[in-house]
């Protein structure tokens, strides 16, 4: 079953993640690079782990030491280019507020402090990579879904609304949401050793990444209807003043 769940969800996001990609190159790329940046390395990722990862849930064979290093370097880089994208959708919605310089200044040092405190905190705690990476990803998540927050929040109150910037946050607010609820039923599974309990977690979390993909494909693939529509409406605007 965790198999069949696992195909599935490259069988649906692997093209969905393609979207996304093709989307941003037509010109969305310009106002989000990070975002392109950090989707291009998701899209790798999935497509070099996935041979590996499938075969090691199928019972095959155990994954050997290439497998995890390309793992590990995967992560820490789509952590931080993760990260990044949420700082930089922040960024970009300072541009409403009148103090936008302080309020930018005060973003990325408080940004900066957090990810190198939380690292310094967790660094060399274990010899194994993973041990001491995982609580390291853990709090950066925690970060991010508390910037997203701040980001859609301060969205919602805008009386001139960026409804891309909105449909882009409110997908990493629902990604944030399923992985932290499949990650306490996992834990619950451990714990009852109820398999039931760890597929339905994975499954939540699965499907909110999915349902993120989605939601960034919808908000990406239209801006070039809204530019063309805004010059349409300047021109439109021109032609009565005339």
């Amino acid at each position: 079953m965790r198999f069949g769940v696992q195909v599935l969800a490259l069988a649906i996001g692997l093209p969905l993640q393609v979207l996304v990609v093709v989307a941003l190159l037509r010109g969305a790329w310009r106002r989000f690079p990070l975002l392109l940046a950090f989707s291009a390395v998701e899209l790798v990722s999935a497509v070099v782990q996935a041979p590996s990862a499938l075969e090691w849930m199928r019972g095959l064979h155990p994954p050997g030491l290439p497998y995890w290093i390309t793992y590990w370097t995967g992560q820490v880089i789509n952590q931080l280019l993760l990260y990044a994208v949420v700082i930089s959708l922040l960024y970009r919605a300072c541009d409403r507020l009148r103090s936008a310089r302080a309020a930018r200044v005060v973003l990325i040092l408080a940004a900066c402090l957090v990810a190198g405190g939380t690292f310094l905190l967790h660094y060399g705690q274990s010899p194994v990579r993973g041990i001491w990476l995982t609580p390291w990803f853990r709090d950066l998540n925690f970060a991010c879904a508390l910037m997203d927050v701040v980001l859609w929040t301060s969205l919602l109150v805008a009386r001139d609304k960026d409804r891309q910037l909105l449909m882009l946050s409110g997908g990493l607010g629902v990604e944030f949401a399923g992985a932290a609820m499949g990650e306490s039923l996992r834990q619950m599974a451990m714990r009852s050793r109820s398999h039931p309990l760890a597929l339905a977690g994975g499954m939540i979390a699965v499907a909110a990444s999915l349902f993120r993909f989605y939601t960034w494909w919808q908000a990406l693939r239209r801006q070039p209807e809204a530019k063309a529509s805004g010059k349409f409406q300047a021109v439109r605007e021109r032609s009565r003043s005339l």
